[in-house]
C-alpha cells in the first residue's frame, strides 16, 4: 500500500525563517503563497496547481518535494504552524535535529495524582498522546520553578538541555513561552529567573480605578492635554464631535516596573480645570468625588488581547509586538450620565484579571 509522505517543516537563523517541504505529485506545482502571523499562529496558505509541463506516463502517480523558505517578522518560538493547500488544512509536522519532534502514547506517563483545576486538562497531552518535545520540557520546568521559587535563577541553558535530553533550541522555545506568560524573567546579561505572582486587577466595580492597591505602587504623568472630541468618543462621553476633552495618561509603576499604561478622558465643559486640580499621583476618582461631587456607579468594560506598539512597549519596558490586556471602560453617575472613558494597556506577563458577581434576587 502506497503511503503519503509527511509534510514537514523547521526554522533557521535563530528561528526566525520558517522551512517547509512538500510533497505533491509529479505534474503539480506549489504556486501562490501566503504567509499571515496572528500572536500564536503562523498561517500558511499556499496553492498546488496543475504545472504545463507533460508528465510522462511512467512518472504518473510519483511524488517530487518543494522546499518553501520565508522569512517572518519574530522567531517562531511556541506558536503554531497551520498549513492549507487549497484552502484544505495540511498536518505538517516539525522536524528538530533530523527527528519528528513528537513522542508516541506509550512513551508518555501520564502525571501521578488528581487532576489540578488550574492545570490544562490531561497535562495539555492532545488525544493522540503526541507531544512536542518543547511542550514536554516547558511541563518540567513548571515543576523546577515550584521547586526553587521566586527570585531564584534557572540554571544555565547548557545544562537544563543536558539534564532534559533535548536541543537547546527546543529549551529556548519552552522558556519562551513561560516569558510570554509571565512565569520567568530575562534580565540582559544576567540570566533567566523565576517571576513573581502576577498582578490581580479587579473588574466589575464600579467605583474601582485601573491597578492595584500594592505597596510601593506610583503613577507618574504621561500626558496631560486638551483635545478635540472624535466621533467615537463624543458618543461614549454623550458630548458632540469637536467639544473639547481631558486626556490624562498615567503610567503605574510597582516595584520599579511598569506595569500599566492608562489613558483617561472626560468632558472639559463638565470638569473644568481637570488639569489644574488634579495630582496625577492620586486617585482620579477621588478628585472627581471631592471637587466635582461626581462619583461614577456603574461601568461598561471589555477586555482584549492586543499587541503593543512601539511606543507602548518603550513606556512599559517591554519587548515590541508583546501580548498585552487592553481594558476598555466607560463609567456613568447615578443617573446615567457618562463620566470617564478608559483605555488601559496591562502587561499580559504581569497581570491576570479577576471578576466578583453576586447573587441577583
Amino acid at each position: 500500500m502506497r503511503t503519503t509522505p509527511t509534510w514537514t517543516w523547521w526554522t533557521e537563523d535563530d528561528d526566525q525563517v520558517l522551512v517547509m517541504r512538500m510533497p505533491h505529485p509529479v505534474g503539480t506545482v506549489v504556486g501562490q503563497r501566503t504567509v499571515r502571523e496572528y500572536g500564536h499562529t503562523v498561517r500558511v496558505e499556499l496553492k498546488v496547481r496543475h504545472s504545463d509541463s507533460p508528465v510522462r506516463p511512467a512518472a504518473r502517480g510519483a511524488m517530487v518535494m518543494s522546499t518553501l523558505r520565508t522569512a517572518l517578522h519574530r522567531p517562531v518560538g511556541g506558536r503554531e504552524l497551520v498549513v492549507f493547500a487549497n484552502g484544505i488544512p495540511r498536518p505538517a509536522v516539525r522536524m528538530l535535529d533530523g527527528s519528528h519532534q513528537v513522542i508516541s502514547a506509550e512513551a508518555h506517563e501520564y502525571p501521578d495524582g488528581p487532576h489540578r483545576a488550574a492545570d490544562p486538562v490531561r497535562a495539555g497531552i492532545p488525544d493522540d498522546g503526541r507531544i512536542p518535545r518543547y511542550y514536554r520540557a516547558k511541563t518540567r520546568l513548571l515543576d523546577l520553578l515550584q521547586e526553587l521559587g521566586q527570585g531564584a535563577p534557572l540554571p544555565p541553558e547548557r545544562e537544563l538541555s543536558a539534564q532534559f535530553g533535548i536541543a537547546r533550541m527546543t529549551l529556548r522555545q519552552a522558556i519562551g513561552e513561560l516569558v510570554v506568560e509571565g512565569k520567568v524573567r530575562r534580565r540582559q546579561g544576567s540570566g533567566t529567573y523565576v517571576a513573581p505572582p502576577k498582578l490581580v486587577q479587579s473588574l466589575g466595580i464600579a467605583t474601582g480605578e485601573s491597578g492595584t492597591e500594592e505597596a510601593g505602587e506610583v503613577r507618574r504623568l504621561v500626558t496631560a492635554e486638551h483635545l478635540a472630541a472624535d466621533a467615537d468618543l463624543a458618543h461614549d462621553l454623550d458630548i458632540d464631535p469637536g467639544d473639547p476633552v481631558v486626556h490624562i495618561e498615567r503610567l503605574t509603576i510597582a516595584d520599579e516596573e511598569p506595569m500599566l499604561l492608562e489613558s483617561s478622558y472626560l468632558s472639559a465643559k463638565r470638569f473644568p480645570d481637570l488639569i489644574e486640580a488634579f495630582d496625577p499621583e492620586k486617585s482620579l476618582l477621588d478628585c472627581l468625588r471631592d471637587r466635582y461631587f461626581t462619583v461614577p456607579t456603574r461601568t461598561d468594560e471589555q477586555v482584549e488581547t492586543v499587541l503593543a506598539s512601539p511606543r507602548e512597549a518603550r513606556l512599559l519596558a517591554t519587548a515590541p509586538a508583546a501580548p498585552m490586556l487592553l481594558l476598555h471602560r466607560v463609567s456613568h453617575d447615578a443617573e446615567g450620565n457618562p463620566v470617564e472613558r478608559v483605555r488601559a494597556l496591562f502587561r499580559g506577563d504581569r497581570f491576570t484579571f479577576a471578576v466578583r458577581s453576586g447573587t441577583v434576587d
